[in-house]
């Protein structure tokens, strides 16, 4: 390089940047917002694949899943959903709803279920949070041997619906996961 030359380029980097040409490579990028939990009210239904270590052959079963997340009063929302599984032992569909109300917490986008269980008794201790377009609710219990179970919904709001994937870990195992497209039927 010329030593001539520098005194233009230094005086080319001084002009950008008290102009602000390259203040938009310095700034730090924007984390995307976390959506509020209103942005989940309403009813949402749709079909799941689950896949689990613990069916015989690892067989994937299908399941019709609903969804309805409402407001619950001072900020608290409740959950309620339903899996119905077909192609059970039985050939009979096999049914289960779980419904829970979660309190707001100190802690930003962070909530605990209304009534916690005790995990070495067997129970669910839950909590829920928000972090982007995801409500992830959190599960743990433990096993009747005393290993620990964490179960993990993230249900992740896309256009008019929503995308739930449903993970259990048994003692640190992944042991089922399961995958469901869900479409926004009501508010």
């Amino acid at each position: 390089m010329h030593s001539r030359a520098l005194p233009g380029i230094v005086a080319a980097v001084a002009l950008a940047l008290s102009t602000g040409a390259a203040s938009a490579q310095t700034q730090p990028q924007l984390a995307p917002k976390t959506l509020p939990i209103e942005a989940y009210f309403g009813v949402f239904s749709g079909a799941a694949v689950a896949e689990s270590n613990e069916a015989p052959g690892g067989k994937a079963s299908f399941r019709d899943t609903r969804l309805e997340i409402r407001p619950a009063g001072g900020g608290a929302f409740s959950v309620a959903w339903s899996t119905v599984a077909t192609g059970s032992v039985s050939g009979k569909p096999k049914t289960k709803t779980t419904t829970v109300v979660f309190n707001p917490t100190p802690k930003p986008n962070v909530f605990e279920a209304a009534t916690q269980g005790n995990p070495v008794a067997g129970n669910d201790f839950m909590w829920a949070r928000l972090s982007r377009n995801t409500l992830t609710v959190y599960a743990v219990t433990t096993q009747p041997d005393g290993r620990y179970e964490l179960q993990k919904w993230d249900r992740t709001l896309q256009g008019t619906g929503m995308q739930m994937v449903y993970t259990r870990l048994s003692d640190g195992e992944q042991s089922r996961i399961v995958r469901a497209r869900l479409v926004k039927d009501a508010r």
